[in-house]
């Protein structure tokens, strides 16, 4: 699956650098915001459990959002809101590429992957498209 990342919410994540009060949030690198060799970060539904796992975060300018691909439990339908929860547990880690930081809990649409509409209808036939 693929993620759409909730415009506001990623806004938050890249003016906080420059915030000057309020919680330190990880960076959100662009146009790839993978801070680490095999990064991750927990998905969520509205209760709060686990659903998936957010991998390969980046910004796409053709679509003009942060999006990243997913794994989602298959009872999470296409359309429906989750969380990523953004960041590292207890306040990020020994990493050089994390600073101390506070997660975020960025609000995000399940959708197709590839997330491209064209791409799925009528790129070329194979794996990532629909047309046979």
């Amino acid at each position: 699956m693929t993620l759409a990342w909730n415009a506001e919410d990623v806004a938050t994540l890249l003016a906080n650098p420059v915030a000057e009060d309020g919680p330190e949030y990880q960076f959100f690198d662009l146009p790839n915001a993978n801070f680490g060799s095999s990064n991750f970060d927990s998905v969520v539904d509205a209760d709060g459990t686990v659903v998936g796992l957010s991998l390969f975060t980046g910004y796409s300018a053709n679509e003009r959002k942060a999006l990243s691909l997913a794994t989602v439990n298959p009872d999470v339908p296409i359309g429906a809101e989750v969380r990523v929860i953004w960041g590292e547990p207890g306040g990020g880690s020994g990493k050089t590429t994390v600073q101390p930081h506070e997660q975020l809990a960025v609000r995000a649409v399940v959708s197709p992957a590839p997330y491209a509409t064209v791409v799925r209808e009528s790129y070329h036939a194979g794996w990532r498209s629909a047309a046979v």
